[in-house]
């Protein structure tokens, strides 16, 4: 397990910094699309296709509703193999990310820091070690 909670910091950034880029690559796409669907009161996850599928062989209303139930099952899918991969790999994951707010860190000070603010910057560093 890492000790160190500088990196743990730096892990946890990164991956709110993931987690923000993810959402908002996806609320940016189905922004209209989620509208349309909330007023309709219901969710369907591929909607694009879905609507692309329903018009290209001219679905009945029973099929379509069909359809959309087997989209959500396999998005319900998706979402449970996520998440059981996250829980068996989360050691590496860690680990991964740790290794990586430490990289960015360090071309944070070194590199988008003016020399002279650097001082500062290691000394903020040693006091957030001691949040925990």
């Amino acid at each position: 397990m890492i000790d160190n909670p500088r990196l743990w910091i730096g892990a946890l950034a990164v991956a709110c910094f993931a987690a923000g880029l993810t959402a908002g690559a996806f609320l940016t796409e189905s922004r209209a699309e989620a509208r349309s669907e909330a007023a309709r009161g219901a969710e369907v996850p591929f909607a694009d296709y879905r609507r692309a599928m329903v018009e290209r062989f001219q679905l009945e209303p029973e099929r379509e509703r069909l359809f959309a139930e087997v989209l959500r099952t396999y998005q319900q899918g998706i979402d449970d193999a996520g998440a059981r991969l996250l829980r068996e790999h989360r050691p590496e994951l860690e680990r991964e990310l740790a290794d990586l707010g430490a990289r960015y860190q360090a071309y944070i000070r070194d590199h988008v820091l003016p020399p002279e603010r650097r001082s500062e910057f290691d000394a903020l560093s040693a006091e957030w070690r001691t949040l925990q």
